[in-house]
């Protein structure tokens, strides 16, 4: 402001000064034209000149502002519409987030008469009536933003979505499929074809898909390590899937295949283990057998491989104890499972001083159900009756031993299966010892 002052003061000084040199200047001008003759002052005649200048720009400014009035008028008219309406096209968002449809309509309304921004407003409009239950209307935006090419995409994944409130798993299934097409690398509709694929038990077709998803998680784009671990599972959940498919057809080969797949990946999955074990002892490769349940006692210890390897070995009773027995791991929790295995196997077979000495290896802290059980068991063989009761009153006491867990709705099953029986989720049993239940009973701790 200062600076402004300042060079306006100069410029008065500077027009003053000049207007006195010129003041003091002598001469005259003389014009005669028509039988007029004018005469002043060479200075009079230089100011009329600047003073004509000037007012020639005035007008000059003062006509362009006057013809571009009613274009300014109309831009800021459109400006303030446009304003209006992202703001309505904002609070119709905000609404949709807040699950208000009735504030959603209203606003997509708004917005769709302020804005000339079809895709825009057709979005939010299908959501909307979406979220209003309006399926007929939303599909009629989602089908109008699937005739422009740079919203089809989104077309198409709210189409999906639709059809999936529509219990319609086919029309789900086939807007993925065109989503993914146009975007080969939306991980949205890979995961939803992954799902609606393992549903139709079409194992194959689901594994591209996956394969997208591993992609993107690999480029660093999306995925967290419960995502990669969640993958991973489903892999090896639609290649079980797909082995089994392969022996029911009598392809033992082909599932044979798959198998040392899936064990090269995942050599702890139990039935994947369990069933390429058997087709292996059924073809007498015995050392392969072995090889495979041995691997596995060490990561996931359990009684049915236990039971093949007494076969695979080809040993009487003392040695397979014994041979069991070199297979407990290091690791604390996986070393428990694995005696109280061998203990209850000793048991089986009469060596019941073997089973004591692998139950008394694991610390009364750290005994579960399984473990409290195979003391009993011992306690009844010597005739200590009480001591039996007193480990049967710290089994009931004791965490559950590990089993098959649902992931996502911590159900608990016998055995493993593709699609948990309680909430139908894809590749979500886990063997783990089960959280959130007491040990008898299943409430919440």
């Amino acid at each position: 402001m200062l600076i402004r002052l300042a060079v306006l003061f100069l410029f008065i000084l500077a027009a003053a000064a000049s207007a006195s040199w010129l003041a003091a200047q002598p001469g005259h001008v003389q014009v005669e034209w028509l039988g007029w003759r004018l005469e002043m002052r060479t200075s009079l005649a230089v100011a009329l000149v600047i003073i004509f200048a000037l007012g020639m720009v005035f007008f000059d400014r003062l006509y362009r502002l006057i013809k571009s009035l009613p274009g300014w008028l109309g831009s800021s008219v459109q400006k303030r519409r446009d304003v209006a309406g992202h703001k309505a096209l904002t609070l119709g968002l905000m609404a949709v987030s807040a699950g208000e449809p009735a504030e959603a309509k209203r606003q997509a309304a708004r917005a769709r008469r302020l804005l000339d921004a079809p895709q825009l407003t057709n979005l939010l409009a299908a959501q909307a009536s979406a979220l209003a239950g309006d399926h007929q209307a939303a599909r009629r935006y989602f089908t109008s933003l699937i005739a422009e090419d740079d919203s089809a995409f989104l077309g198409h994944i709210g189409m999906m979505r639709l059809a999936l409130d529509d219990d319609a798993p086919d029309a789900a299934l086939a807007s993925a499929r065109k989503a993914l097409a146009l975007r080969p690398k939306s991980t949205l509709a890979a995961a939803h074809i992954v799902q609606l694929e393992a549903a139709r038990h079409n194992w194959q077709a689901a594994l591209p898909a996956l394969d997208v998803l591993a992609s993107q998680r690999r480029s660093g784009q999306s995925g967290s390590d419960e995502d990669g671990n969640n993958i991973q599972s489903q892999r090896t959940a639609l290649l079980y899937m797909d082995a089994c498919e392969h022996a029911q057809n009598a392809d033992r080969q082909g599932a044979q295949k798959v198998l040392i797949r899936i064990i090269k990946d995942v050599p702890g999955f139990l039935p994947a283990v369990l069933m390429l074990s058997d087709i292996y002892l059924e073809t007498g490769a015995n050392r392969k057998a072995v090889k495979v349940l041995e691997k596995a006692f060490g990561i996931i210890p359990h009684i049915e491989v236990a039971n093949r390897l007494k076969p695979a070995w080809q040993v009487n009773d003392g040695g397979f104890i014994a041979k069991l027995m070199t297979l407990i791991p290091a690791d604390e929790d996986i070393a428990d499972a694995a005696r109280c295995i061998i203990a209850n196997q000793a048991l089986d077979v009469g060596l019941d001083g073997e089973a004591a000495g692998q139950i008394t290896a694991i610390p009364e802290s750290r005994r579960d159900a399984d473990a409290w059980q195979v003391a009993a068991r011992i306690a009844q063989a010597h005739g200590h009756q009480d001591d039996a009761n007193a480990a049967l009153v710290a089994a009931s006491k004791a965490p559950r031993p590990q089993g098959w867990q649902c992931g996502a709705c911590r159900s608990l099953h016998d055995d493993w299966q593709s699609h948990c029986p309680d909430c139908d989720s894809f590749a979500q049993l886990v063997w783990q010892r089960p959280d959130r239940v007491t040990p008898l009973f299943d409430e919440p701790v």
